[in-house]
């Protein structure tokens, strides 16, 4: 777990995790051409509460950036939990970057800030921690690209934060990382990778998760094991929610 910063001194790394209230309809609306809404909600709280969990004992500040409509409260989260802000800008590439320039001048400050998006349940939090290294070490930007053409992680130095990286980007196309490198190599900034996932958006990419946590450690995504479970996907683990989509035990992130 990452060791706070003393009062008014800069955070070394802050990361946000960039998701939606699992609400139903409104989440995961890609995989209900064979999930309900209701089940495909189920699936991203499940994502969400496990990558929670996780991403809490990693070494780094981490808050959660929650999308809303406008008149939408934050979600509430477990006593105790990640603090919570709210997506503001028209597009993505908007709040991506009021986000990340946010949490690089929040409480003193952050020298590096990250985003990550919700879609990668099993990301690792040595890739996280590696990326950071990586900035601090000297490149001025870090991605994690998906197979899709996009990316699921950015981390840069707070001092390389700057809007042009993010605007004008096609974003939910297969040319936001290639869009995205040209920002960065124009803007005359040092850029380095992470190993490429596959973010989770369709039935195929969720039958893909199923068999990796059928063949990994067992303590892996345990809400994410009992969601697939109750829709048929083999994994290992314990009773889930209904397959009708009912709620993830104790978290409820994004109900």
């Amino acid at each position: 777990m990452a060791t706070p910063a003393a009062p008014g001194a800069p955070c070394p790394r802050r990361l946000l995790l960039f998701t939606k209230p699992g609400v139903p309809g409104r989440v995961k609306t890609r995989l209900t051409t064979e999930l309900t809404p209701e089940q495909a909600a189920a699936v991203h709280r499940a994502f969400v509460g496990d990558l929670v969990e996780r991403l809490a004992a990693g070494p780094f500040d981490l808050r959660i950036a929650w999308a809303l409509e406008p008149d939408e409260p934050l979600p509430t989260v477990a006593e105790g939990g990640p603090a919570a802000l709210r997506q503001e800008g028209t597009d993505l590439g908007e709040r991506l970057f009021r986000g990340l320039s946010a949490a690089a001048a929040l409480d003193g400050g952050a020298r590096a800030v990250a985003a990550l998006g919700s879609d990668h349940p099993t990301v690792d939090l040595e890739v996280l921690a590696a990326a950071f290294e990586r900035v601090e070490a000297g490149a001025d930007v870090v991605l994690g690209p998906s197979f899709d053409g996009g990316y699921y992680l950015i981390v840069t130095a707070a001092s390389a934060l700057r809007p042009e990286l993010f605007a004008g980007i096609d974003w939910s196309t297969e040319r936001v990382l290639e869009q995205t490198v040209a920002r960065i190599e124009a803007a005359g900034l040092r850029l380095q990778r992470v190993a490429p996932a596959l973010d989770v958006d369709t039935p195929e990419d969720l039958r893909r998760l199923a068999a990796e946590l059928a063949a990994a450690a067992p303590e892996l995504c345990p809400r994410t094991r009992r969601v697939l479970s109750t829709l048929g996907l083999g994994t290992t683990g314990g009773p889930g929610p209904d397959a009708a989509g009912g709620a993830v035990p104790a978290e409820r992130y994004g109900a």
